[in-house]
């Protein structure tokens, strides 16, 4: 994730030190950019399920009971009539019977566009079954036939339910492929009446959508209007495919920040920061986590709706540590701001948790931990300064020095250098020669 020197005095600062070569905000994005790998490969794991499974054959209700443990990308089900098990056709009895049924494609396209309703389930669920064979020329051909717009329209409806959650299937294949804009511009997105299996697979389709970088042409803000209302949602998987969404706009757009505080996320966001399930955690804190990476004026959205003693919380108790990763990560985006943003920083206890962590956690949670501490070292006070000095940042700060982090012990010893500064000031006018932030 990257933290983004806010700071001008800082980044002058930082430009009279900086050896060559060293580029911390780069260096902070490659860390985001591993983050950003792992979630794309066990989406992508994802998305090829979804394409290649068939639903279940046996009916099913449209609400899931709430015991169902099955992923978020798990395929919708079907009411088709149940049949025994068998062995898998060849691969060559597959292909001509996907062949076979382009061939008839005309007809489906007619069926859609009929008044009866059976008959528009039917054709549904023929062109679903031929996305499935994940074939690029199969999809253009079905955009081609211009029933998108048919498809979502069928979003709308609350009867049949099998109807809308086969148009949803279909049009979340389309929006997990390089046609993700066709299915913004055809008004596919979560309505409010839908049922809640339905609006699950419209949402993660809405996830898909806003995955990596969107084309310019996407208006974003209907988007984040739309997942300004599931974030509210008391769904689990809508809610996480939605924070997902959340995090891909800010992430990925010019803008996508502004954009999402613009959209009032904030609140519930850091609301959300205490939900019970680490499955929600962490697209919500991952999300914060890149808001504060923005200016100092936009971290101040988020410090004002009280994230910290949130944050405070979650470095606290016993949570995941990748959990307590983002939360130091966000704590350092917000002491690498103003000194009014160490200070509440400092006032909500924070820095006391971290100081903590960077004495007592893992290597990997270390670093994070002395990130935030350098931060708050480099651009505090000298009553700021006092204060960390006295919850013993110095030793476990001076032993971040061995890490083979460039970038970290860069910012380490800029932290350690303002500590020592600030001691030569504290000692003038004492009879001792010796600084005394230089002991520990």
């Amino acid at each position: 994730m990257p933290r983004v020197p806010r700071r001008p005095s800082d980044e002058a600062r930082r430009g009279a030190y900086k050896p060559p070569g060293v580029d911390a905000a780069r260096s902070r994005r490659r860390r985001e950019d591993r983050l950003l790998a792992l979630r794309r490969r066990n989406r992508d794991a994802g998305l090829f399920k979804r394409r290649r499974e068939e639903p279940s054959l046996t009916p099913a209700p449209v609400v899931p009971p709430p015991d169902a443990a099955a992923d978020a990308t798990a395929p919708p089900p079907s009411s088709e009539p149940s049949s025994p098990p068998s062995s898998p056709p060849p691969a060559d009895a597959l292909r001509a019977a996907a062949d076979a049924e382009l061939e008839g494609l005309s007809e489906m396209v007619d069926k859609v566009w009929s008044d009866d309703t059976a008959t528009q389930l039917e054709a549904t669920v023929q062109f679903r079954k031929l996305l499935s064979d994940g074939k690029n020329s199969t999809m253009i051909k079905i955009i081609r036939a211009d029933v998108l717009p048919r498809f979502a329209e069928f979003l709308s409806r609350q009867r049949p339910p099998q109807l809308q959650m086969e148009a949803a299937w279909v049009l979340t294949n389309i929006a997990a492929s390089d046609y993700t804009l066709l299915v913004a511009e055809c008004g596919a997105v979560p309505r409010e009446d839908m049922k809640v299996s339905v609006l699950r697979t419209a949402t993660w389709a809405l996830s898909n959508l806003c995955f990596g970088k969107l084309p310019a042409e996407i208006q974003v803000k209907p988007i984040l209007e739309i997942i300004s209302l599931l974030i509210h949602s008391a769904d689990e998987k809508i809610l996480a495919d939605a924070c997902w969404a959340l995090y891909y706009i800010c992430d990925g757009v010019e803008g996508g920040i502004q954009d999402a505080l613009d959209a009032g996320v904030c609140p519930q966001l850091v609301k959300l920061l205490m939900h019970a399930s680490a499955n929600i955690l962490l697209p919500v804190i991952t999300s914060l986590a890149r808001i504060s990476a923005g200016d100092d004026t936009q971290v101040q959205v988020i410090v004002e709706q009280g994230i910290l003693p949130c944050l405070a919380q979650l470095l606290a108790r016993n949570y995941p540590k990748i959990i307590k990763k983002q939360a130091c990560l966000i704590v350092s985006n917000i002491t690498a701001g103003s000194k009014d943003q160490i200070q509440a920083v400092i006032d909500a206890d924070v820095m006391n948790h971290v100081i903590v962590l960077l004495k007592t956690s893992e290597t990997d949670l270390k670093k994070e931990a002395a990130w935030a501490i350098s931060n708050a070292a480099s651009g505090g006070s000298s009553d700021q300064i006092q204060y960390l000095v006295s919850r013993g940042c110095l030793e476990p700060l001076c032993n971040v020095l061995k890490y083979q982090d460039v970038d970290l012990v860069y910012t380490c010893l800029e932290g350690l250098q303002n500590i020592l500064v600030e001691g030569e000031i504290g000692k003038q006018g004492n009879e001792s020669v010796m600084n005394p932030y230089a002991q520990f």
